[in-house]
């Protein structure tokens, strides 16, 4: 294949902004040649789930060869890439029934090794190291946008989530409810630790009567205060009747049947001997069993009040663990050790995508990779820094923008601009990538940038100006006009130059880069530094050679060109 270079600096503003395209998991090659078109200097690689979901066959896999050769594209045109792992985990453990299951944790981790082999050949190939793999957080439902309606709890014991929603309770009102004959005791036990003033805030605020006359309303807030103080008493009943029980066996039973065995043994009655004996040993087994609960029971007492928490308080420390097992696989098992990237989850609606609860669990990750490494043999200081370098966050500003549909608990009014660049900076010591895309505030939409209400360019300065420069990977596919009319104009929001395939847009910007045509330059020859003569051979999906045609190695012009499906 002849090779073509201008050898020129004409990308200098995609330098200065790191700008990538992100290309969707079902025609990787087709859209890969677009992004080599267009100039970016970083591509990001979606793969798709081999488990479950996301059209998980092999058809939508990616093969050996278009590994191969989007490796080879990358490496000789001076692509950064990236890997999109599937979207559908939940680095947490949690399956959709919200259940903690070794089946489900199994499935999760052949998912993550998975995706860390694939970066891992690819990069391998390229003979480049820390290629970022990003991982979604979560893919549930268990995140509470609105805690007034719902909150997601989690039963420590039975490691499962529990939805609790607003409650009436019929036909008793606001000052009976809270009665000793109601549920006066329970509350007040429930809200011990409160001060006066914050138990009077809290009665007033969580506990309402109906204005319909239907009851009581019970907020979620306050239906998990009650459900610990009852957790609470039901272990103290169970507690009082294995005491019962104990005292049955060790003052009454065991005392009455030493008698008759006293008796029998002085009769020399050896069959009655043998059956007191038996129904000894099988109390003193039931005791042995009762006495053992009873530790049990103890250890749930001194901790009932933490029975049920709000899920958000657990779930960074669950994901810690699912974040650290993939960076110890990344450290340990692979050649060029990818980073793990982990994206705030599409909606608020899913667990982790309040940034403190994430940057907690990459805090938490880190920390637990560090004590682990060290069982391997790393010194704390290297497995300190590798944890710094291996684990960290991909900002999605498009996922952030979602929270505009609900309202802000500290201020009372729904998120604004400033909320979410305010959520952005809280994240800045731990971001390493972005995902830029726009949405109108309500679905993660992928608009071109510029066409929603995602303050994007003012979240990247200010991150920026903050010292937080690092790659963005623009992931634009959603709008009329798909890939190309999300790099057009998103390049264009960000006062970057367009290159490539896609014309430029305004004569200012065409005066001052004069050497690609008005039309967009399709061939080897163009500004891009491409070194592909894609004039001389059929191409990907069988294209025209002008629009993108290029093959991996040199040899047969015949051969069929890659169709974009995975192969093998």
């Amino acid at each position: 294949m002849t090779e073509y270079e201008l050898g020129s600096n004409f990308n200098d503003a995609f330098k200065q902004y790191s700008l990538g395209v992100s290309i969707d998991s079902k025609n990787q090659l087709d859209e890969f040649a677009k992004v080599l078109r267009s100039g970016a200097q970083m591509a990001e690689i979606n793969i798709s789930s081999m488990y479950q979901g996301e059209g998980g066959t092999p058809a939508a896999r990616i093969g050996k060869e278009e590994r191969e050769a989007i490796a080879h594209l990358a490496e000789i045109n001076k692509v950064n890439l990236s890997v999109h792992a599937p979207w559908s985990l939940n680095m947490a453990g949690i399956n959709q029934r919200g259940e903690r299951d070794s089946l489900y944790k199994e499935s999760l981790m052949r998912e993550i090794e998975a995706s860390l082999k694939f970066s891992d050949e690819i990069s391998a190939n390229m003979d480049i190291k820390n290629m970022p793999v990003i991982f979604h957080a979560s893919y549930d439902q268990f995140g509470n946008p609105d805690t007034k309606r719902l909150i997601n709890i989690y039963n420590k014991q039975e490691e499962k989530v529990i939805p609790l929603k607003e409650e009436i309770i019929p036909s008793v009102t606001k000052k009976e409810f809270l009665s000793d004959e109601f549920y006066g005791k329970e509350i007040n036990a429930a809200l011990s630790n409160m001060s006066k003033e914050e138990r009077e805030k809290f009665i007033n605020t969580q506990i309402m009567d109906d204005p319909n006359g239907n009851g009581v309303i019970l907020s979620p807030t306050a239906r998990l205060k009650l459900i610990n103080v009852q957790s609470r008493e039901q272990l103290s009943q169970q507690l009082a009747s294995i005491e019962s029980s104990r005292y049955s066996i060790e003052k009454l039973q065991k005392p009455s049947i030493a008698r008759e065995l006293m008796d029998a043994m002085k009769a020399g009655d050896e069959e009655r001997i043998k059956t007191l004996t038996e129904s000894v040993n099988a109390l003193d087994k039931a005791l042995e069993d009762l006495n053992r609960r009873k530790r049990l029971l103890e250890r749930q007492m001194q901790n009932a009040s933490e029975v049920f928490v709000e899920y958000d308080k657990v779930a960074p420390e669950l994901a810690a663990e699912g974040i650290k097992d993939a960076a110890l696989y990344s450290a340990f098992n692979t050649k060029t050790h990818p980073q793990i990237l982990i994206e705030n989850p599409m909606s608020p609606n899913m667990s982790l995508s309040d940034p403190n609860g994430l940057s907690e669990a990459i805090r938490k990750a880190r920390e637990m990779f560090v004590e682990d490494a060290m069982k391997k043999g790393m010194s704390r200081e290297e497995a300190f820094k590798l944890s710094q370098d291996l684990i960290g966050i991909n900002l999605d500003t498009g996922h952030l923008n979602t929270f505009k549909q609900y309202e802000n608990p500290q201020t009372g009014k729904p998120y604004e601009d400033k909320d979410i660049i305010n959520m952005a900076m809280s994240m800045k010591d731990m971001i390493k990538r972005y995902h830029l895309s726009d949405n109108m505030g309500d679905i993660d939409a992928h608009l071109p940038l510029g066409q929603g209400t995602t303050p994007t360019k003012k979240i990247y300065d200010e991150l920026k100006a903050a010292g937080v420069d690092v790659p963005a990977i623009m992931e634009v596919f959603g709008g009329v006009g798909g890939l190309d009319t999300g790099m057009i104009q998103s390049y264009q929001y960000m006062n970057a130059p367009i290159y490539g395939a896609v014309p430029y847009t305004s004569i200012p910007t065409y005066a001052a880069h004069p050497y690609s045509s008005i039309v967009g330059d399709y061939s080897a020859y163009s500004n891009l530094g491409l070194k592909n003569d894609f004039l001389g051979y059929g191409g990907f999906s069988g294209l025209f050679p002008a629009l993108g045609g290029g093959y991996m190695n040199e040899g047969d012009k015949n051969r069929q060109g890659f169709s974009g499906v995975p192969m093998s």
